[in-house]
């Protein structure tokens, strides 16, 4: 039997700690707690996908109640990555993301991904410089559109311009997005 796919307490405190924390009223921290996740205690070590995913739907509706889920959702994997970035590994992570460029951006997902998580599995397929297809086994939610909005905002980190990404096939977990981008800034460089 595989083992229980589980959301390392990394990711949840980038999220709804580091990230969110201070956004969520009243009302959405008292939701969360009754969802079982409880801001006032520490963390667990890690959670359920399942509750992970209960998390991402209560906060979404606290912060953005006027929004489709999907919308909503794609502002949530937004949130997902700059809270990210508030940890020492996502400092890192933006500190390279110029240097690495959109493409090599993309081909480090999947390891960024296993850090917050024990069954992330990442593909890339590049059709050219400024066009791939990323496939997920798991996009971290019911819908495709938070994992859609970490990856724009990793694409936009990195220097890409005009990024689009689209879903071009989706079965309830996986997913495969085609991601394309116009341009990239020039690098700076030191002198």
């Amino acid at each position: 039997m595989p083992p229980e796919k589980v959301v390392f307490a990394t990711a949840v405190e980038a999220l709804f700690v580091r990230e969110l924390g201070a956004s969520l009223t009243s009302l959405g921290r008292r939701r969360l707690r009754e969802a079982g996740l409880d801001l006032e205690k520490p963390l667990h070590v890690s959670y359920p996908l399942d509750d992970w995913k209960t998390f991402l739907h209560v906060a979404s509706e606290a912060l953005y109640p006027h929004l489709a889920p999907v919308e909503a959702h794609w502002w949530m994997g937004i949130h997902f990555l700059e809270g990210h970035l508030q940890t020492f590994t996502g400092r890192v992570v933006a500190e390279l993301a110029p240097a690495l460029g959109p493409r090599r951006m993309l081909e480090r997902i999947g390891q960024d991904l296993r850090s917050g998580n024990n069954f992330s599995e990442v593909e890339l397929v590049v059709h050219s410089p400024r066009h791939c297809e990323l496939w997920m086994n798991d996009v971290l939610d019911d819908v495709p559109s938070f994992a859609a909005g970490f990856i724009l905002r990793a694409q936009q980190l990195a220097g890409a311009r005009n990024v689009h990404v689209d879903v071009a096939s989706y079965d309830g977990t996986a997913c495969t997005f085609d991601i394309r981008w116009r341009e990239a800034l020039p690098q700076a460089v030191n002198g």
